[in-house]
């Protein structure tokens, strides 16, 4: 008894001594304050190749090394060092004599315990008698949506030097939210401007998957400047490539590695077809191909119209011991059950597999009058099916193709499948007129869905575009300056120094309504 007794005032007393931590009261919302650093902001003939800080309270500094810049580049490898309060960068390197380095910290110093960052910390300082004090300022949105571009790597560099790919900038800064950057404690010279999205974050312009923008004309800097905004753009000038390939018992796959508008096949063998979309190409074997293994010569084009020629055996593996089950198939439309359309209709069909076998007088078409009318049919490839008509019907259509009337080289047959679809008259649609800046030279107006994002029309014009017959809904309008006529849209060169064609689109949407006759809108 007395054992328990014990036992139980002990568990009492621990109990009440448990620490508990103070709950409510204010957030922290104070920054780290930077109390001194080694050496201080605007140092001159600094000499060493430590930068230590001390801060008034603990901190965190897990994303200093992806959020520090260093400006320009030491090309020195360095440590951090962190006790307590205190923060060592040890660079392996002197800095370069006669230079101002800038290091901006972003917000890669916090506190430990709320995580505020240290904001607008930089230390600036000399290796040379004097501070560089220029400032460089702009802008970098894309060209195609006029959105500020964050995060973009703005880069000088300077004049005598080829930056295409093989050097690092000597001056480099980040944009923010909004698109902006401020060069500061630049040198007085004759710079080259380049900005790109820095995807790899490398400080080169890779091409591959980096957009870019770049000022023609070098920038004399000997006072403050503020630069017209700058645009970039998509220009993926490396050699398109086969990515793997797959070897099937019927079917051949090519993996790519950039995106291709088409693509052709100089294949003699009538056993042989094939089909591609952005990234693949698929060969088909229908029947039993001339030799085992076919030689070919692939001709991919890009949406820049740029071609690559590639070689590419192509082969097939053995056939499986298991004998395949016949199975049904249905297709992909490029218009949807339920939309919209006018009276001039024009439907894809996209089957996964090459059709063999179709049988168009089983199709049912269906209008709301009487009369009967008939679809035209035109195979675009083995798998992709066009089903035009401009019909009379007033109120809606529907197209019906019955089970068993298609079938594909792999011996499958469709499931039914049909769409249905209201149609709109003349009352029902709207009308848009406008011009852009300038009524000089060819431009093509394409208007944009806003809620797809597809081009629903395009026109070639010099003074105005003209869109008729447009579906009541939310539009954009984009202008291309279409300067060689090639009825596309160029991109610059890095290379030639040659920028891209201009591109302007509609800062707002543009509600388009039925029956009604959109005027005098001003695309700049």
């Amino acid at each position: 008894m007395r054992y328990l007794i014990i036992l139980f005032i002990s568990y009492i007393f621990y109990g009440c001594a448990q620490f508990v931590p103070p709950t409510g009261g204010p957030t922290d919302q104070a920054e780290p304050k930077l109390l001194g650093s080694d050496p201080v902001s605007k140092t001159k003939n600094f000499k060493g190749r430590t930068i230590n800080m001390e801060f008034d309270e603990y901190i965190d500094i897990t994303a200093l090394k992806q959020e520090l810049l260093i400006i320009p580049d030491p090309n020195s490898l360095y440590v951090i060092k962190q006790k307590d309060k205190n923060v060592k960068l040890i660079f392996d390197k002197d800095f370069a004599d006669s230079t101002t380095y800038t290091f901006n910290f972003r917000n890669g110093i916090k506190d430990l315990s709320e995580r505020n960052p240290s904001k607008n910390l930089k230390i600036v300082f000399s290796t040379g008698p004097e501070i560089d004090s220029l400032k460089l300022t702009g802008t970098i949105i894309d060209l195609q949506n006029k959105q500020p571009v964050l995060d973009a790597l703005v880069g000088l560099y300077k004049k005598d030097t080829i930056p295409f790919g093989k050097k690092k900038p000597d001056y480099f800064i980040k944009t923010d939210s909004s698109g902006k950057y401020e060069f500061e404690n630049i040198k007085a010279d004759k710079y080259f401007l380049m900005a790109f999205t820095d995807k790899n974050q490398n400080l080169l312009y890779d091409q591959k998957n980096e957009n870019i923008a770049f000022k023609k004309d070098s920038i004399v800097l000997n006072q403050n400047k503020t630069i017209d905004t700058l645009e970039t753009y998509s220009a993926n000038f490396t050699k398109n490539r086969i990515k793997k390939s797959i070897s099937r018992e019927s079917e051949f796959v090519l993996q790519l590695d950039k995106p291709i508008k088409s693509a052709s096949i100089n294949i003699q063998d009538s056993a042989l077809v094939y089909n591609y979309d952005k990234l693949n190409i698929n060969v088909f074997k229908l029947s039993s191909p001339k030799t085992d293994t076919t030689l070919t010569q692939i001709i991919l084009t890009d949406s820049l119209n740029i071609s690559d020629t590639i070689s590419q055996k192509i082969y097939f593996s053995s056939p499986l011991k298991t004998k395949r089950k016949i199975q049904s198939f249905t297709a992909n439309s490029n218009i949807k059950n339920g939309q919209e359309l006018t009276k001039n209709l024009k439907f894809n069909f996209l089957f996964q597999y090459p059709i063999t076998r179709f049988d168009s007088s089983k199709v049912i078409f269906k209008t709301d009058t009487l009369q009967i009318e008939k679809p035209n049919y035109k195979w675009i490839s083995k798998n992709n099916l066009e089903v035009s008509l401009t019909t009379k019907a007033k109120q809606q259509t529907e197209i019906i193709f019955p089970s068993n009337i298609l079938e594909n080289y792999k011996g499958d047959t469709n499931s039914i499948f049909a769409i249905k679809n209201p149609i709109l008259g003349p009352d029902d649609l709207g009308t848009m007129e406008g011009n852009t800046i300038t009524d000089k030279g060819t431009k093509i107006a394409q208007l944009i869905n806003e809620d797809s994002g597809l081009v629903t029309d395009t026109q070639v014009f010099t003074n105005k575009f003209y869109f008729k017959n447009i579906i009541p809904g939310s539009y954009l309008v984009k202008i291309i300056f279409d300067e060689n006529q090639n009825g596309i849209w160029d991109p610059g060169n890095i290379k030639t120094l040659k920028l891209p064609e201009r591109v302007l689109i509609s800062k707002e949407s543009i509600r388009v309504r039925a029956n009604f006759e959109l005027k005098d809108q001003k695309i700049e």
